[in-house]
């Protein structure tokens, strides 16, 4: 016959639910943050590129005739 399992102390059972909430919190916020971070990420793509092309268009490299 085997032995029982081992049984936690009510201590040491409160502490492991403890971590468990602190676990499940942390990921849904690190999940937003990564969220945040892609946003965050995008806009300064945007803001890059539309300084280029407006640095393009200061310096007559592109050329807008025939456009209208």
């Amino acid at each position: 016959m085997t032995a029982p399992p081992p049984r936690l102390s009510p201590t040491a059972g409160l502490f492991n639910a403890f971590v468990r909430l602190a676990i499940c919190r942390l990921t849904a916020r690190a999940i937003e943050l990564d969220a945040a971070l892609a946003v965050e990420r995008e806009r300064g793509h945007t803001l890059r590129t539309s300084a280029s092309y407006e640095a393009s268009l200061a310096a007559g490299y592109i050329d807008r005739t025939g456009l209208e």
